[in-house]
């Protein structure tokens, strides 16, 4: 791999399906996108952004790497330009409901995807709630530290609704039943963040809260 990704870009890459046409929204510098097609990963894809000036560093970055015959860049709010070639979805690096908006925005666009690949850093819960609703299962899911922060990604693929349950929603499927080592760290850290929470002069309502999060927390880990 010529481009160096983060563990996080990585962890993504590794969950796209071999042969797809991948179209990531907010790409930045195109990195994922250049590293996929040097893997091997893809042939061709798109790599979308919103705002002029992230979209000419983007453009030169994918023409510096000489791939701009595979890699098009697109000006484009979201999704609403997706080309109908595309079937997995790279949507990561935001807020969770931003990454709502923009799929839910323009469903239509979602006809011919099959793959949705989601690194959303806030609402995990409202993710997985909103986006199985859209006709998608969850089926992997992959929780990592960088540089101190964690994030979790979810893949998502279309197929007949699943049935999950409160638990499954608020801490993953896939992710509950495999208790990996970080994940057990990310919430025996929460655990810390709301012993210290309560030690303060808090609302009742506000206590009540923290105190069945924490307890739902202990039952999950």
């Amino acid at each position: 791999m010529l481009v160096k990704l983060s563990l996080r870009l990585i962890t993504i890459l590794e969950m796209i399906p071999s042969g797809s046409v991948v179209a990531d929204v907010g790409s930045d510098h195109g990195k994922l996108m250049i590293a996929l097609y040097e893997e091997g990963i893809i042939s061709h894809g798109y790599a979308i952004e919103n705002k002029p000036g992230p979209y000419e560093i983007l453009k030169k970055a994918i023409m510096k790497a000489e791939l701009i015959d595979h890699i098009v860049p697109l000006f484009s709010d979201g999704i609403s330009e997706l080309p109908s070639c595309v079937n997995t979805v790279v949507v990561a690096g935001m807020g969770g409901k931003h990454i709502i908006d923009i799929l839910k925005s323009h469903q239509s666009k979602l006809a011919n995807v099959s793959t949705i690949i989601v690194d959303g850093h806030s609402c995990l819960p409202l993710i997985r709630e909103e986006i199985t609703k859209l006709g998608y299962n969850i089926a992997d899911e992959k929780i990592i530290k960088d540089s101190g922060v964690f994030y979790e990604i979810i893949k998502f693929v279309k197929s007949d609704t699943a049935m999950y349950n409160e638990s499954d929603v608020e801490f993953g499927p896939i992710l509950r039943q495999e208790k990996s080592a970080t994940f057990k760290e990310k919430y025996n850290e929460r655990i810390k963040e709301i012993d210290t929470l309560l030690t303060k002069d808090l609302p009742v309502d506000v206590v009540e809260k923290l105190n069945k999060e924490k307890e739902r927390i202990k039952g999950i880990i």
